[in-house]
């Protein structure tokens, strides 16, 4: 059991220590920070699930102060990542969007993890791949059913979303 746990926290810090290599490559090829891309992801995030981002909502998200995250969407805004509008219902908020280019540096990072994790499993063969997969499913679903915080879908990488293959695949084993 202890050998178990230990190669599972190399797994995990070779798994993260290869994805933020390539990402901070990638990051760098578009002159953006984590924070920035973090930033980015959470209004991205937001408004698709919420509908809206505003400035409270993204400095809770970054773990920040409202004056910091208004100073890191106006250097989003000012690289052109980033939109600002005026709240319909509320004139002393002020709702956040991604541009069309933020969306599209958002969407070329998200997909950083699923190339470099794709070139990761063509060096396995079929049954290595099936063998990991399956193992992978079985860990985070025991995982999760003794898990008492929040959920994550494996979707989206958020909280449970009814659209979840995880989710999916539960309602029909139970």
């Amino acid at each position: 059991m202890l050998q178990e746990s230990r190669l599972l926290r190399v797994f995990h810090l070779v798994l993260r220590n290869l994805l933020a290599e390539a990402l901070a490559t990638d990051l760098a090829n578009h002159d953006l920070s984590p924070a920035q891309y973090n930033a980015l992801r959470y209004v991205a995030h937001a408004t698709v699930h919420t509908g809206q981002c505003d400035i409270s909502s993204l400095a809770s998200a970054l773990g920040t102060s409202v004056p910091a995250a208004t100073k890191m969407a106006d250097r989003l805004e000012v690289a052109g990542w980033l939109e600002r509008q005026d709240s319909p219902h509320d004139r002393r908020h002020t709702l956040l969007n991604l541009s069309a280019s933020g969306r599209e540096v958002v969407e070329q990072l998200a997909g950083c993890t699923d190339r470099v994790l794709q070139e990761v499993l063509q060096g396995l063969t079929p049954e290595e791949r099936e063998q990991l997969v399956s193992g992978i499913q079985a860990f985070i679903s025991h995982s999760m059913r003794l898990s008492t915080g929040q959920k994550i879908c494996l979707f989206c990488g958020q909280n449970h979303a009814s659209d979840c293959p995880l989710a999916m695949r539960e309602m029909q084993s139970s």
